[in-house]
């Protein structure tokens, strides 16, 4: 079975090289039966009727062709984070695409031409590359034909598939950026921004124009019109593409005859030897050439990671989330690379300057995402809006002063209450020192069945790696663990992170809780407390909109939490987020939607337990 398995596994590997071949040969022999056996004696005349300034103008075309095949492989060089300067990155991609169209087999051609001509990237990170350009080149090539098709005139059979393409491509694209990512799945990281797609889109249709118009200048004018050129050339293209062909020869040239009845067989097979010549034969020795002598490679070394905890409390929240901090223009900013944008969070040093915005959008350009910032004060706001960002309120964040914080104040008479009855019920709250994480973990386990998943995002979530570089009070009813609160902490301000109750826990436990942390603080000198935020959309208090809005802040339980919160007297600040534009705004809106409602796995949560029968039997009180 083992001989066998090998054997097939032999068989694959030589049928992918074999059938681009096979097929190419076929359709040759289909190319020959078409044009009959007076072709050699027309072909001459028909090759001596193209002008010289017609060839000059396609080789114009040819080199913005493949200018932008070097703009395309720039970009996949960002997206992966190669670090290779752009102007090395486009060079290399320039020379491995015009090596890769004319020899065939154009992921595993272009890899070793990659990896040849920048050894320093190493063939797994030139395959990666290769496969991504590859693959995104021919889903723009599939949309920019079905547009083509619907657009211009075009063969009628083409009508139906272009349209499905049309709609099914966005929307797909639109599930793939935004859907949910249960698990993170490693492929999810290779796909290409919505930015990147527009660049992809922009660089490939100007690749196949000029492609396109170098085959037209070498055809006689008055022929056909360019209009109903295009969609057949494209057809033809994405044939000799998907073929695998070297250079695609044969589907090529067999679907531009059959589609090009009214262009007499001599001329249109003399038009295509020019234009091979040209786009594929010419390219193909420049990049053989360079391929005697490697790019000189010199990559920067990665910027120094910047401690977590230097800034406010909240910058905890990135050693869960896989953000950094980083200095731009001159700033430190807490960075938060998600899926379609390049986010800054609260915590590190606030934005004062325009230059500080400007240099957040070229950074994001740089990482093919949307400059975004979240939960920003109302100043930051006042300094995007200046800027001509779009901005909306989206939460208000209780805050206290732990120094001047009094319980007493009438204010506080609920907050009393609360207290006085977690008391009467034996609740004792200490700081936590070693962790009990088994019944922690139960307690989350538990809370999660009766509030559904636990966000992500800007929001925590129990891991104990996570959680041990927190402040953590824990709630005990003789010796049981009743629920826990955790604490960002940072130089001079502390913000509530996590807060877990079991089913079965005695009225005023949650502010039992807040009050031992406040008390803390206050012992260390801290000068800032923070309660968290609380969703608040004025932008929908539209009576139209309301339904909208009140949907929205009953999801988010907006109602208990400002109550909660209101009990120790706060004071509300609003934040914000803003982006460059509405259409940047909208998308980053729902991205951040994603990423807190739908969030990645955990590398790692701790144990989880199936109930509070199994909790009741858990470890006692640690000290």
């Amino acid at each position: 079975m083992a001989r066998i398995a090998v054997a097939s596994r032999h068989l694959a590997r030589g049928a992918r090289f074999v059938v681009p071949l096979a097929l190419t040969a076929g359709c040759l022999w289909l190319v020959r039966q078409q044009v009959g056996d007076d072709m050699p004696a027309a072909l001459p005349a028909s090759l001596s009727g193209i002008g010289a300034v017609n060839i000059l103008l396609a080789l114009g075309c040819v080199a913005i062709g493949f200018w932008a095949v070097g703009r395309y492989d720039g970009l996949s060089h960002r997206h992966f984070g190669t670090r290779v300067p752009p102007r090395v990155a486009r060079l290399s991609g320039t020379m491995a695409i015009a090596l890769a169209q004319t020899l065939g087999f154009g992921v595993i051609t272009g890899a070793l031409v990659r990896h040849r001509l920048l050894p320093g990237l190493g063939f797994r990170r030139a395959l990666q590359l290769s496969f991504f350009v590859s693959l995104s080149f021919l889903a723009a090539w599939l949309w920019i034909t079905a547009l083509a098709c619907v657009v211009l005139p075009a063969p009628g059979w083409t009508t139906l598939p272009a349209m499905v393409a049309l709609a099914g491509l966005p929307l797909c694209t639109g599930l793939m950026a935004f859907g949910p990512h249960p698990g993170h799945p490693r492929w999810r990281a290779g796909l290409p921004t919505l930015p990147a797609l527009g660049a992809i889109l922009l660089w490939a249709a100007l690749d196949l124009l000029a492609a396109a118009l170098v085959l037209y200048l070498l055809i006689p004018a008055g022929t056909l019109g360019f209009g109903s050129f295009v969609p057949v050339f494209l057809l033809a293209y994405g044939a000799g593409l998907l073929s695998g062909a070297p250079g695609g020869v044969g589907p090529f040239e067999l679907v531009l005859l059959s589609l090009l009845p009214q262009v007499p067989d001599a001329m249109l097979i003399g038009a295509i030897m020019g234009y091979r010549g040209l786009y594929y034969a010419l390219p193909a020795v420049l990049g053989a050439l360079a391929l005697l002598r490697p790019l000189s490679l010199n990559l920067p070394a990665p910027p120094a990671p910047r401690p977590h905890g230097a800034g406010r409390a909240e910058l905890s929240l990135l050693r869960q989330n896989g953000g950094r901090v980083a200095r731009l223009g001159g700033r430190d900013m807490a960075l938060w690379r998600i899926g379609q944008a390049l986010v800054v969070l609260p915590g590190a040093a606030p934005l004062a300057t325009v230059e500080s915005l400007t240099a957040l959008q070229r950074q994001a350009r740089h990482d093919n995402r949307l400059a975004c910032l979240y939960k920003c004060t109302a100043r930051e706001a006042a300094l995007a809006r200046s800027a001509g960002w779009q901005v909306l309120r989206i939460a208000q964040e209780a805050l206290l002063d732990p120094q001047t914080f009094d319980l007493h104040q009438p204010a506080c008479r609920g907050l009393r209450r609360k207290l006085r009855q977690a008391a009467k019920a034996g609740v004792l709250v200490q700081q936590a020192g070693v962790l009990p994480l088994a019944p922690m973990a139960a307690i989350d386990a538990c809370w999660q069945r009766r509030n559904g998943p636990a966000r992500g995002g800007t929001m925590g979530r129990f891991c104990p790696d996570y959680i041990a570089g927190q402040q953590v009070f824990l709630a005990w009813q003789d010796d049981r663990l009743l629920g826990f609160a955790s604490f960002h902490a940072g130089a001079h301000d502390m913000a509530l992170d996590l807060m877990r109750l079991s089913a079965k826990t005695p009225a005023g436990t949650m502010q039992a809780l807040v009050i031992a942390a406040l008390e803390a603080a206050r012992a260390d000198g801290s000068s800032g407390f923070s309660l968290a935020a609380v969703p608040d959309i004025p932008a929908l208090a539209h009576p139209l909109l309301a339904p909208m809005r009140a949907q929205l802040l009953a999801r988010a339980g907006a109602a208990g939490l400002r109550q909660f919160k209101s009990g120790f007297a706060p004071h509300w600040s609003p934040r914000y987020v803003a982006a460059p534009s509405r259409a940047a705004l909208a998308l980053c809106l729902a991205d951040l939607t994603r990423e807190i409602h739908h969030p990645p796995a955990l590398a790692g949560g701790g144990p989880l337990h199936e109930g509070d029968e199994e909790y009741e039997l858990a470890p006692g009180r640690a000290a």
